[in-house]
Order: structure tokens, then C-alpha cells, then sequence
């Protein structure tokens, strides 16, 4: 249905096509073939209803036997697209130039790539004679377009054009006449549009390969050789590559044209299965994506053997079912919330409409127009952009949940403090960093007295609210640097870090008594609570945060045997008290 559906809103959007792709020929000698007049203020001028065609049929022609054909041998093209052709195709076109029509001209093939392209010139009284070769028309190439064009200065009356082309898939022919300034000033500013296109793309590349680089993420790598596949096609069908870079190693054209569209297929869905994580959360769907992606790789691959231009079609057919699935990737990963996934699905609408026009323009079912050729690399620059965009939210998102994976490992989800997995983690840390500093440091141990007759009277929301009471008070006697943990029940551990002296530990534990003894109010009731602290102090008692937080254990249960609602310093008489906390002074185990 999404297949049926894109294909009828390309059609409907893309120019109207006579059927068949060329009109019957002249029913006789004396039909007389229609002569462009080169207007006097001829800026540009499409030739299109005015060419003529002859397939040369397995034999390749000498232009002077083409220019000796009589006219019925021609037929009229009315028709955007001639279809696919293994054979050359002659095209032939009539002008008349006044005394008055500009006479610098130029002739332009509306495709950038060309397989083959010759063009002629023929005056009017060389069309009947035989066996003399025209003359030549010259190619333009002093202005660096990238499309296939030849300056010529045809003489005062009539002549004729004759080209020989021969097209990588459909031949459409969208020819074009120019007055050489107007061309050059269109040539310049196509330039300049090119320059701005490549431009962004490596733009694009650069800023995503400094941040695979800082983040190590496999989505910035697939993101990478997707762009670097999709520059390399965009390269060889724009004509930058024939014209510019390789304009004597034509071998590139066939593999850049024929196996540029599947090795963008195949990053572009190496890139969407990383994208949207289609391994861990769409297994099956990853599997359709991934063999579709091996299809490609496999025939981009087959393009560098000898006589592969037949690969053209299978090549289109794998770009189909790449839009297809990544379609349906995005929509399945869409209905699981995945935000990434709703921004892909919102850029593809423009690329499935163009890319499916591509398709069927290369494969003889649609005409040349800007929807059908050169709205495909904007497309593709809008999406690597959007992308780039999504690939952020992805990163964000990502972090999120593991920022929320973390605090379910090593946060108490009651008080937001540390847990034990938290403790150990921040306060080892904390512990090295005071070592490096040559500093000070303290562990204190603290149970709140009074909790369980709270629970008793007024239930255990009550006991809820005074525990998460008393942690946002720790975290506020102790100050920003410290390391707060609940440990279970009423029993918290708190790492200070980096004191000048060790006498600060005991000033704050004395603060954070005072704090937890002034009345709490909650749920319009005021309660009261006071605490019992045991401190260890680094690196004069232990120096392993397993080993403080044991002796901070056993002054805590000391300072509740001298009345509560006190501190005690660990000291080394009280080795022989027995420790009965349940916790466990042991680093937990990595799973």
C-alpha cells in the first residue's frame, strides 16, 4: 500500500507523459519535420518537441550516413522518456538562425552522465549528401559545467543538429538551447548551488566524525559511511565526477552510476539499523533490513566485473525496497516511543516521494524534471541534516536512560540519596582524591533514634516522610562535597571528603545532630527525632572505606549505649564491642 501509494503522487506530481515514449513516424517522405527559429532574444530554449529519433539497432552509424537518411526514418518524440536502450540513439533537430539571432550558442544535454554523447553540426545542403563527414560541433568544457554541452556558432538559415547518445538506464531527452552568455551565468550559478551542496555534506561528515570520536557511538559510524557511500553517488550522477575529477577514467561513470545507488543503500540501512536500534528492540525487523543491506552490498560489489551496466534495474529495485524498509523500520520503532524514530519517519515523506521518481525516471516510467533528477541531492542533504538533529535526540535520549538505568542501581528511590552500590562507587572515589591531596578524611555512621515508634503510631507513611525529612537535612548539614547514602531502614553512612583537620568531622557531626533534633512537621503533625553517629576517621583509623565504615559502625552502636542522640570517635578500646548491623562491609560484586 505505501508502495502503491508513493508511486501515484509521483506520477501525479511529475510532469504528464505521452504514451508511447515516441510518436509513430511520418507516414510518408513529404512530412515535413518541425524547425526551431532561434529566437533574437533566445535566452534559453527547450528542444524537446522539436528533436527526432533513430535507434541505431545493434550497428553503429557514421554521422554521414545518419545526415543521408530521408526524414520517414525518423521518428517525432512527443514523449518525456525514450525508455531503456542498449543501442545508441541519433537525435536530430532543424534550426533556422536569422541575421538577427544571437550567434555564439550553446547546446546542452539535459542529463549531467552520458554513457556516450557526439554532437554534429550539419549545414543545410550537407543533410543530402552521402559519404562526407560533418563537421563537429565542440564540447564546452572552458566553464567547468558539469553537464554535457557543446558551443557552437551555426551559420545564417537553416542547419541541423544530430547527436549520438547512449544512456545508463532511460534516455530522456530533455535537450536545451542557450545563448552562450546566458549559459555561462546559468553555469556559474549551478556552480555555486553544487559548491554549497558538497559543502554542507562535508560539513556534515566532519562535525559526525568528531563526535564518533568523542562518544564512540556505532550510530556516528554507520552515519559516516552512509554519507561517504552517498557523496561518491551524488558525485557520479551530477556530473561533477565525469566533468571534473575523472574525465578520463570513464570506467568511473558505470561504477559510480551503477554501483553508487547500492552502496548508498547499503550505509543507509547499516545507518537506520543503528539509528533506531533495531537489534536489541526490533530484532525481526533488523533481519529484513540487514539482508536487503547484504543484497546491496553484494551487487555493488558485482559492479566492478566486466559488461555489469546490465545491473542497472536490479540496482533500482534495491533502492525500492531500502525506502520501503526503512519506512516500516521507523513506524515499527514509532509505535514504541523511540522520539528518534518519529523524526526519521517525518523526513522520509520527501525522500520516498523523490526517490521513487528517480526510480522511475531511470527505469522509463517517468519524464526529467527537477522532481525526477536534481530534487534527489537536496533531499538527501535535508535528511543527513535532520538526521544529524535526531541522532542528538537519540544521544539524549539514550543518556536519560541511563542516567534513570544508574539511579535505580545506586540511588535509594526513597530519599534520592546513594545506596550501598552508590557508596562504594562515589566514596572510593572521594577517599583517592583526598589520598592524592594529602588531606583528611571521615566516615560517619548514623541511626535515627525514634523511627520505629513512629511506624508504630502513625503508620509507615509517616515513618516514610521522617526518613526522607532527615536525608534532605543531612544533605544539607554536611554540604555539597559529601557523599550521603542510606544503607536501609533508619541506618545512613556519610563520606567526608578533603578536611583540612579531623577535628571538622566532629564539628559537623555535632551540626547534623542538632539539625535532626529540631521538630519535624509533616502532614500537619510536628514529630521529633534525634540520631546516633559513629565516626572513623582516614587515614589515622583505616585507610579502605570497608574497613572505616565497619568502625563507624561499632561508634555508632557505642554512642547509642551512653543514651543516644549523640556522637562517638571510634577509639581503639572498643574492638572487643560486637557489631550487629546487617549491613555488609564488602564492595558488591560486578554483575
Amino acid at each position: 500500500m505505501l508502495l502503491q501509494a508513493v508511486m501515484l503522487l509521483v506520477l501525479m506530481m511529475s510532469a504528464p507523459m505521452s504514451a508511447p515514449a515516441w510518436a509513430a513516424a511520418p507516414s510518408g517522405a513529404n512530412a515535413s519535420p518541425l524547425v526551431v527559429l532561434v529566437p533574437q532574444d533566445l535566452r534559453h530554449q527547450n528542444l524537446q518537441n522539436s528533436l527526432q529519433v533513430y535507434r541505431e539497432n545493434g550497428k553503429r552509424l557514421e554521422p554521414s550516413a545518419v545526415a543521408a537518411l530521408p526524414d520517414a526514418r525518423f521518428q517525432a518524440v512527443n514523449g518525456g522518456n525514450l525508455g531503456i536502450s542498449e543501442d545508441a540513439l541519433w537525435l536530430r533537430v532543424h534550426l533556422f538562425r536569422s541575421a538577427q539571432s544571437p550567434e555564439q550558442l550553446v547546446l546542452q544535454l539535459g542529463r549531467p552522465v552520458w554513457r556516450e554523447a557526439q554532437a554534429y553540426l550539419l549545414p543545410a545542403d550537407l543533410a543530402q549528401a552521402s559519404g562526407e563527414r560533418p563537421a563537429g560541433i565542440g564540447q564546452l568544457d572552458a566553464l567547468h559545467s558539469r553537464y554535457t554541452a557543446y558551443a557552437f556558432q551555426p551559420p545564417e538559415g537553416p542547419s541541423t543538429l544530430l547527436l549520438r547518445v547512449a544512456q545508463y538506464g532511460a534516455l530522456t531527452p530533455e535537450f536545451h538551447l542557450w545563448n552562450a552568455g546566458a549559459f555561462r551565468q546559468y553555469a556559474v550559478d549551478d556552480a555555486l548551488l553544487q559548491g554549497l551542496f558538497y559543502g554542507m555534506v562535508a560539513a556534515l561528515l566532519i562535525y559526525n566524525a568528531f563526535l564518533f570520536l568523542s562518544t564512540h557511538d556505532r550510530a556516528y559510524f554507520a552515519y559516516i559511511l552512509w554519507q561517504s557511500a552517498t557523496l561518491f553517488y551524488m558525485l557520479a550522477i551530477s556530473g561533477v565526477g565525469q566533468h571534473q575529477l575523472w574525465p578520463d577514467t570513464l570506467v568511473w561513470n558505470s561504477i559510480g552510476l551503477v554501483g553508487g545507488l547500492p552502496l548508498m543503500c547499503a550505509g543507509g540501512l547499516y545507518f537506520i539499523r543503528a539509528y533506531l536500534l533495531l537489534p536489541r528492540h526490533a530484532p525481526r525487523t533488523d533481519l529484513s533490513l540487514q539482508i536487503v543491506q547484504w543484497l546491496a552490498i553484494t551487487l555493488a560489489v558485482a559492479v566492478l566485473l566486466p559488461n555489469s551496466e546490465w545491473l542497472l534495474v536490479p540496482a533500482q529495485l534495491i533502492a525500492a525496497a531500502s525506502l520501503v524498509l526503512i519506512a516500516w523500520a521507523a513506524a515499527v520503532r514509532w509505535q514504541q516511543r523511540f522520539m528518534p524514530a518519529i523524526i526519521l519517519l517525518l523526513s522520509l515523506f520527501p525522500l520516498l516521494i523523490v526517490g521513487f521518481a528517480n526510480i522511475g525516471r531511470t527505469l522509463g516510467w517517468l519524464p526529467e524534471t527537477f522532481l525526477t533528477s536534481d530534487a534527489l541531492q537536496w533531499v538527501l542533504v535535508f535528511l543527513a541534516l535532520v538526521l544529524t538533529y535526531g541522532l542528538s535526540v537519540r544521544v539524549a535520549q539514550l543518556r536519560e536512560r541511563a542516567t534513570r538505568l544508574q539511579d535505580l542501581l545506586l540511588k535509594d528511590p526513597l530519599t534520592g540519596l546513594l545506596n550501598r552500590n552508590g557508596l562504594f562507587d562515589s566514596g572510593q572515589r572521594q577517599l583517592d582524591r583526598t589520598q592524592d591531596s594529602q588531606a583528611f578524611a571521615a566516615v560517619l555512621w548514623l541511626d535515627l533514634d525514634g523511627l520505629k515508634r513512629i511506624n508504630d503510631q502513625f503508620g509507615h507513611a509517616a515513618g516514610d516522610a521522617l526518613i526522607q525529612a532527615t536525608s534532605a537535612r543531612l544533605r544539607e548539614a554536611f554540604g555539597p562535597d559529601a557523599v550521603c547514602a542510606r544503607l536501609g531502614g533508619d541506618e545512613f553512612a556519610v563520606v567526608l571528603p578533603n578536611l583540612p583537620s579531623p577535628r571538622l568531622a566532629e564539628d559537623l557531626a555535632r551540626h547534623a545532630l542538632e539539625r535532626l533534633r529540631a521538630p519535624y512537621a509533616l502532614s500537619g503533625r510536628e514529630f521529633r527525632a534525634s540520631g546516633s553517629i559513629g565516626v572513623a576517621l582516614y587515614p589515622s583509623h583505616a585507610q579502605t572505606l570497608e574497613e572505616l565504615l565497619r568502625l563507624a559502625d561499632v561508634a555508632m552502636y557505642r554512642a547509642k549505649a551512653l543514651g543516644r542522640d549523640t556522637y562517638v570517635v571510634w577509639e581503639p578500646d572498643m574492638e572487643a564491642d560486637v557489631q550487629t548491623s546487617l549491613f555488609q562491609f564488602t564492595r558488591p560484586a560486578r554483575s
